[in-house]
């Protein structure tokens, strides 16, 4: 992944032109398809929150299980929001500006 996302557009892109041919598919589809897998690669691989990440939705279901073909429009995280700092409960309350405010104060 990171060899083909490093190499020069020009480059990048002929590969792409390449792989779109053979596949018989739109460039625009083969590219976007590359960088969700870059992105998913990243994060489930490198982001130093890698185990706080679930993976859901149609493009788990074609990514990651290869229960389906297609091509993503996006893909679908869950955070376990614990990893950003917040209290067991936190999440779930709501806070007036005053509350938020005075927490600042």
């Amino acid at each position: 992944m990171d060899k083909i996302a490093k190499l020069p557009m020009q480059e990048r892109q002929e590969l792409i032109i390449a792989t779109a041919s053979k596949m018989k598919i739109s460039e625009a589809i083969v590219e976007k398809d590359f960088w969700v897998c870059f992105c998913l690669d990243y994060l489930f691989h490198e982001c130093k929150w890698k185990e706080a990440f679930a993976f859901k939705g149609g493009t788990s279901l074609s990514k990651a299980y290869g229960l389906i073909e297609r091509f993503s429009e996006d893909i679908d995280l869950i955070l376990d929001w614990r990893v950003s700092g917040y209290k067991k409960d936190e999440p779930w309350e709501e806070r007036s500006n005053y509350k938020a405010y005075a927490c600042r104060a």
